[in-house]
């Protein structure tokens, strides 16, 4: 006799997204939309279209903190599938802009992340990396967590685009 679906069985699992298969092979604990990044920053990382979802989060901070306590590590990563283009990863990292001598901090952060895209079980969030430029979105964002006193054009953003980078903001949206 077949048996009856019970309708508080849970849905199938969706298939892991190529995010969440990268962080795994690079031995990162993956969590589900935006799930790994604190709520505070969490709420102000939006999807700029209905078409855009967000299909995994790694906190590299907390993966890497008992390990390299003293480096400059940065914070998250994000994937992302917007519409029918590939999916992609972002790096964000939630930091300080009130004093231009948080540039060099965010830059020593970002020589950490990518030392760790360099690494070979690091190739598929690499490769999700390079889709996000191949689509016109930079990789690297600094998410301000208070007022910015950067301004455009000085010494420190000069520094800052020469890396791939925009201005502190306080809201990212992708």
């Amino acid at each position: 006799m077949a048996r009856k679906k019970d309708s508080r069985e849970l849905p199938a699992a969706q298939p892991e997204s190529e995010f969440v298969k990268a962080a795994k092979k690079a031995g990162l604990l993956p969590e589900a939309g935006k799930g790994a990044v604190e709520r505070q920053y969490r709420n102000v990382i939006t999807a700029k279209d209905a078409g855009t979802r967000f299909t995994g989060s790694v906190d590299l901070d907390a993966a890497f903190k008992a390990e390299e306590p003293g480096a400059n590590r940065w914070d998250y990563g994000l994937g992302l599938k917007k519409g029918d283009k590939p999916e992609l990863a972002i790096w964000v990292e939630p930091h300080p802009g009130s004093s231009t001598g948080e540039v060099k901090t965010v830059l020593a952060k970002l020589d950490w992340l990518e030392g760790k895209l360099a690494l070979r079980h690091f190739a598929g969030l690499r490769e999700l990396t390079d889709e996000a430029r191949r689509q016109g979105i930079m990789p690297y964002v600094w998410l301000s967590s208070g007022p910015v006193s950067i301004r455009p054009g000085s010494r420190e953003a000069n520094l800052l685009a020469a890396r791939g980078m925009v201005l502190p903001r306080s809201y990212l949206e992708i």
